[in-house]
């Protein structure tokens, strides 16, 4: 008998095609049956669907639960906009492989988690995430910046070829144990520091073992061209098949019209035949970083947490101001807000433009310090460099949908699994909405299956996830219900200053079988999830 079966649905399989009515039984983990129809005496639960459109469950190749993930189970940002299965360790940043050069270091970048970091591989990792038993699946990249650090730390060093080596043995032990892929993060500490060399002898790996190398590229703005050049020579000597952009944007008005050279490059890429170039995007044209990614040299050469050391002593601090407002005039902080922060005089006033936030009047903050952007923004980074975050609008509608319609670019949110009470921190808007908002803004552009396909086959497909993705006989049983009218219309009042709201129209969420979101209490249910070793199990 089956355990669930889900009637008169209209399903998007994943597979691209329009939706078609019928009717899909699981049985365990695992679809058992795709019919027209299915006897409903056959199953011990039935749900009808009429009118709804059933989907897999949604893909997000390009996510930061890390560690989120163990704080709090429920994934509810994710689970409750359908999101059923995670890759994390993007921008370089995985948390493995972990050493005595990068432990401590890793350990208090997510102090506020309040997590026990007590594992030194993904083995490990991979069996803590088992053992906590999350609300969605979850896979994970190795990422350079951990690599590079567990064998270097974090200095701007010269490298020998021998640590170079013993990266790629990391590397290589972290892939064939399951990691999905190898990414980079080409702007942050201490992947910056890298040269184009170190980094093709560690996509030679990832090409050896036949899984992606996804980056965040050198830049998204000013050398975006060059970048994506330099990315794609790169994988070439380094005979790497299957290339990943990560949020593929342009950057700053003054780029917008690079869209074409970029895309220019991989069409080119592409026609050559030799490797496959794909993208992922948040549906969104404001980005969230570290408030440090903002910063002028030295201190965009630093980490958040030699920041914070070395912005205690007061004339380092004074410093900092005076460089601001040398190299970061008024107008460079236009359209830029604090997203979250850990600053406890801070924290209520999130959401707000900088500049917004430099003329509020807050008492205690004046015996502070005064609040230009400048200083608002030292204070912010002596006090919580690592968890201040900052958005900044710079991004052109008509370049976004253009990006997210091309069909070898996946939906993301580019965020951490968070829930709604801002207990471990605030998302961007997408956190919570990013997969309903691509529904709503790519269904009259491409169709509902080329939509879901977009959301759900793609990235199974990019990084190696078998068995999910598609609604098939034999495939886990992850997918989702929605209603097809209500998704249509965006959350409203979603913004940076209320960014944790539920989107409407996701009614129903199922991982590995079992109930994960139900709209109908708005309650989510972990326990469902699993570590994805790909090319082990997945």
């Amino acid at each position: 008998m089956y355990s669930l079966l889900i009637k008169n649905a209209l399903i998007a399989d994943g597979s691209g095609d329009e939706p078609y009515e019928g009717c899909i039984a699981f049985s365990g983990d695992r679809i058992a049956k795709v019919s027209r129809d299915i006897h409903a005496g056959s199953a011990r639960e039935v749900l009808d669907a009429e009118g709804m459109t059933l989907s897999p469950g949604f893909i997000d190749p390009h996510g930061h639960s890390d560690i989120s993930i163990l704080a709090s189970t429920a994934a509810e940002g994710k689970s409750s906009q359908g999101i059923t299965t995670e890759i994390a360790g993007n921008c370089g940043l995985s948390v493995f492989p972990l050493s005595n050069k990068n432990n401590k270091h890793i350990k208090n970048l997510f102090s506020s988690y309040n997590v026990n970091i007590d594992w030194k591989d993904i083995d490990a990792y991979s069996s803590r995430i088992n053992n906590a038993r999350p609300g969605l699946n979850l896979a994970s990249h190795c990422g350079h910046n951990t690599l590079r650090a567990a064998v270097c730390g974090y200095d701007n060093i010269s490298i020998s070829q021998k640590d170079i080596a013993r990266m790629a043995a990391l590397l290589h032990q972290s892939l064939k144990a399951g990691a999905c892929g190898f990414s980079t993060g080409l702007i942050y500490v201490p992947g910056k520091f890298s040269s184009t060399s170190e980094i093709e002898s560690l996509a030679e790996i990832a090409a050896k073992t036949g899984t992606p190398w996804t980056t965040h590229l050198r830049s998204e703005g000013n050398r975006i061209t060059e970048a994506v050049g330099e990315l794609i020579r790169t994988a070439r000597k380094a005979k790497c098949r299957t290339i990943h952009i990560s949020h593929l944007k342009t950057a700053g008005q003054h780029n917008w019209h690079k869209l074409d050279e970029v895309l220019g490059l991989i069409e080119e890429t592409h026609a050559r035949g030799d490797m496959e170039i794909t993208a992922d995007r948040y549906p969104y044209t404001e980005s969230m970083t570290q408030l440090s990614a903002f910063m002028p040299e030295p201190y965009s050469e630093m980490d958040d947490i030699t920041i914070e050391n070395h912005l205690k002593n007061p004339a380092n601090f004074a410093k900092l101001v005076e460089c601001l407002n040398i190299t970061r005039h008024d107008t460079y902080w236009t359209g830029k807000k604090i997203v979250s922060t850990d600053n406890t005089l801070l924290k209520k006033l999130t959401g707000l433009d900088i500049e917004k936030l430099a003329d509020t009047n807050i008492p205690e903050l004046a015996k502070t310090a005064s609040t230009s952007p400048a200083e608002l923004c030292a204070l912010l980074l002596k006090d919580a460099a690592r968890s201040s975050m900052a958005s900044s609008s710079g991004m052109s509608r008509e370049n976004m949908l253009r990006i997210l319609a091309l069909p070898f670019v996946c939906c993301c949110t580019d965020e951490s699994a968070r829930p709604k009470d801002y207990s471990i921190g605030r998302s961007h808007p997408r956190g919570f909405g990013a997969f309903p908002e691509f529904i709503r803004l790519m269904q009259p552009m491409l169709g509902t299956g080329e939509t879901i396909r977009k959301m759900t086959s793609l990235p199974a497909q990019i990084f190696g996830i078998t068995s999910r993705g598609s609604l098939a006989e034999g495939f886990f049983a992850d997918a989702v219900l929605f209603d097809p009218e209500k998704i249509r219309h965006p959350v409203k009042t979603a913004n940076f200053a209320n960014p944790h709201l539920t989107a409407e129209g996701i009614l129903k969420v199922w991982v590995n079988g079992k109930i994960s979101y139900d709209s109908t209490t708005g309650s989510t249910f972990p326990g469902n999830g699993r570590f994805l070793k790909i090319g082990i199990y997945s």
